[in-house]
């Protein structure tokens, strides 16, 4: 059976107006085009919905069972309109993400702030996971987007690039760095690293490079997350390097960001979603919100 809904409007439209003729003028169609419907529609039914009395229509038995099913269904039908109205215009819906520990509690915040104050109907899902859980999460569907540095992913998901966040020298705030407006990485050859593999990525790799210092020199201090790199150099034991968005902790770890030149690095960020996938308006509302904010407060910059 293949009932189609112009069928249930044109029955339900015959049957609130008591003729073929008014309902095709409240449907705005020719009286013999509904009459069309209504025949296709019991032709999929097998039975007669109106017997034709003296040119009056009168339900039949099947006719009477049909018509709160099929009112119910138009019900249905206005509801999913109206949701849909509602989250196109931000009056509902949800927020689905996936970003890395840290920048969930430094550059989220202020962000999601602003959305939870505009649209407050919004229901938003913050997952804070490791760097390569991000592609992950939204792989399984658990997530609508994610937020990360590039990283090997299903082939069901896509990334595309979001904006470049700049790399800076982390240090104690006793450190002889600590009161510089920038610092070259030539200056830091003598320096005991703290390096958090996950992050460390092959441009910072190159650039120490540069200094003649090997990968993993023999005194550096390897741990597995950047607050703990943080916490580290805050104790005076070592430098690392931090994305500037993370400078909203150095208060908590005692430590200063330093803008480091020569060269000068950044951290590309990309949005992953699932290949094919239309990103929510909810979801494109946080991007607009995330790249604005952050340009303004000068984190982030956008690919020249």
């Amino acid at each position: 059976m293949n009932v189609s809904l112009r069928q249930l409007r044109a029955f339900l439209a015959t049957v609130e107006s008591g003729s073929f003729t008014r309902a095709a003028h409240r449907l705005h169609l020719s009286q013999s085009a509904v009459s069309m419907i209504i025949r296709q529609l019991e032709t999929e039914i097998g039975l007669d919905l109106f017997s034709r009395e003296r040119k009056r229509l009168i339900l039949t038995e099947m006719g009477l069972q049909l018509v709160p099913i099929a009112q119910r269904m138009m019900d249905e039908l206005d509801l999913i309109a109206l949701r849909a109205s509602e989250i196109q215009q931000l009056q509902s819906g949800s927020l689905r993400m996936a970003v890395p520990e840290v920048m969930a509690c430094t550059l989220m915040p202020p962000i999601l702030t602003i959305l939870n104050d505009t649209h407050p109907a919004i229901a938003i899902k913050l997952l804070d996971t490791p760097l390569t859980n991000i592609p992950v999460e939204v792989a399984r569907g658990a997530v609508e987007l994610g937020i990360g540095p590039e990283r090997s992913s299903d082939p069901s998901v896509e990334r595309t690039f979001l904006c470049s966040v700049p790399i800076c020298l982390v240090c104690a705030t006793s450190h002889r760095a600590a009161r510089r407006n920038s610092i070259k990485w030539s200056e830091l050859r003598d320096e005991k690293w703290i390096y958090y593999p996950s992050t460390f990525s092959k441009q910072i790799q190159a650039a120490l490079g540069q200094l003649d210092i090997p990968r993993l020199p023999d005194d550096a201090t390897i741990v597995e997350r950047l607050t703990t790199a943080l916490a580290l150099a805050g104790q005076g034991g070592g430098v690392t390097t931090a994305p500037k968005y993370a400078d909203a902790l150095h208060k908590d770890f005692q430590v200063r960001f330093v803008p480091l030149v020569e060269p000068q690095i950044s951290s590309v960020l990309y949005v992953y979603k699932r290949h094919g996938h239309t990103l929510s308006p909810p979801a494109l509302k946080f991007l607009e919100l995330l790249s604005n904010e952050s340009r303004l407060a000068g984190d982030i910059a956008p690919r020249p």
